[in-house]
């Protein structure tokens, strides 16, 4: 191959810095099409942690916020702020993060996230100390665990009797002073910054609120996820015919922890069930004319409850653990009556909305050997018969998984373009 003659290149000129960019329009621009979206603004405030002679101050923090909090990509900024540097030997900054599991079946696991030394200065290498060391580093977004990558948990803490779990981050800074003629060692001062990894996400898909769920359900049945199951009974009585339940929630079961999660029961059966299932008084409607009020759940009626649990599953050295706690309630009012084509074959409706917990701050997600999941879980007791006799049919339970995020899904309706 020939060389190549350099002297026949043509001569570029230097790039220009790129303007200073702007999401709003200036003076002679005009919006030709825009994505409504919703994002958080950057904070402008500052954390700051005094221990003796260092002083250390972390940027984008929220003013009078406490702990601080990084995201998702989170870029962890701030400056080291020394008295008599001349003293100093050297500094180091490290950024880590472990995740922690003490449960006695399965024994103790400590899982190092990511361990990042960001600042590594001596004196010995001839480097002038200032008294404010700026300094910068990029969280990972993720972590290797038995060879497969995981994205880092947020951080988490469970601590009950038999089940301990922590997924903990931090900043350490060590500065180490020169000795003096009768000291042997330096002398050494740490100081520890817990912080918060919070990965924001949010559902792919809206909850379209509909107080009509007959008609939500004809127009937009993707809208709704379905799941049904029949209730079992203790003894064969075929003249009872089958209930059947179906549960319907928002279809994507992807939801905030601040949404309203929407629910409709529906109960298929024959009146005789029924009557069992739901006895009325002497000469009363078979079928309940309460309708949109708050379900009396009396001894002698059927128990529904819609809860939100959450399942917290850690695994050591092949051993499982499992912990399952609530978090989230519910309020069920009664649907009014649909058209039944069938005057033997009824249908009862409830309808209402779970609320997660306000202490609740963490999503759904799998991490190493710990996994956290998120169900919606129906509950059905029927009541028991004359002489507190069992009722022939057992109670019965569903449970639907669902995913909780940290964001809702926002998006603007009736958005009008801007004028021509």
């Amino acid at each position: 191959m020939p060389e190549l003659d350099l002297a026949a290149l043509p001569k570029y000129t230097p790039l220009e810095p790129l303007p200073k960019y702007s999401c709003e329009p200036s003076s002679d621009e005009r919006t030709l099409q825009e994505t409504p979206c919703h994002s958080r603004t950057v904070p402008n405030g500052t954390y700051i942690q005094r221990s003796g002679k260092i002083s250390v101050i972390l940027y984008e923090q929220e003013s009078g916020g406490g702990t601080p909090r990084y995201g998702r990509n989170g870029e962890i900024s701030g400056s080291i702020i020394i008295e008599k540097p001349h003293e100093v030997s050297r500094i180091t900054l490290k950024v880590e993060g472990k995740l922690d599991t003490k449960i006695p079946v399965c024994g103790s696991l400590s899982i190092r996230l990511f361990d990042h030394t960001c600042i590594s200065w001596r004196k010995d290498d001839g480097d002038e100390l200032s008294s404010h060391l700026p300094f910068s580093h990029l969280l990972p977004r993720s972590f290797f665990y038995q060879g497969s990558e995981h994205d880092l948990p947020p951080t988490f803490s469970v601590r009950q009797v038999g089940f301990d779990l922590r997924a903990t981050y931090s900043i350490t800074i060590c500065v180490s002073r020169a000795r003096h003629a009768m000291n042997v060692f330096p002398r050494s001062h740490r100081v520890k910054i817990p912080f918060n990894y919070c990965p924001r996400i949010r559902p792919h898909r809206p909850i379209l609120m509909n107080p009509n769920f007959f008609s939500a359900i004809k127009t937009s049945p993707e809208e709704w996820y379905q799941t049904s199951s029949a209730m079992q009974m203790r003894r064969d009585m075929p003249e009872l015919g089958t209930v059947h339940c179906d549960l319907f929630i928002p279809g994507g079961r992807v939801y905030s922890l601040t949404d309203k999660i929407p629910f409709h029961v529906q109960l298929n059966g024959h009146t005789d069930a029924f009557q069992i299932l739901m006895p009325q008084p002497v000469n009363g409607p078979l079928i309940p004319s309460r309708c949109h009020k708050k379900f009396p759940l009396q001894d002698n009626q059927l128990k529904i409850k819609v809860s939100l649990y959450r399942q917290i599953r850690a695994e050591n050295k092949g051993e499982k653990s499992f912990n399952n706690t609530l978090i989230g309630e519910s309020e069920i009012s009664e649907s009014p009556p649909g058209i039944c084509e069938s005057s033997s074959i009824i249908h009862l409706d409830w309808q209402g909305e779970a609320n997660i917990k306000p202490d609740v701050m963490v999503g759904g997600f799998i991490a190493g050997n710990v996994s956290v999941k998120d169900f919606v879980v129906l509950i059905l007791e029927p009541p028991p018969v004359k002489n507190d006799e069992p009722s022939p049919f057992y109670p019965l339970q569903m449970t639907v998984p669902i995913r909780l995020v940290t964001d809702s899904f926002e998006e603007v309706y009736d958005y009008e373009p801007p004028p021509v």
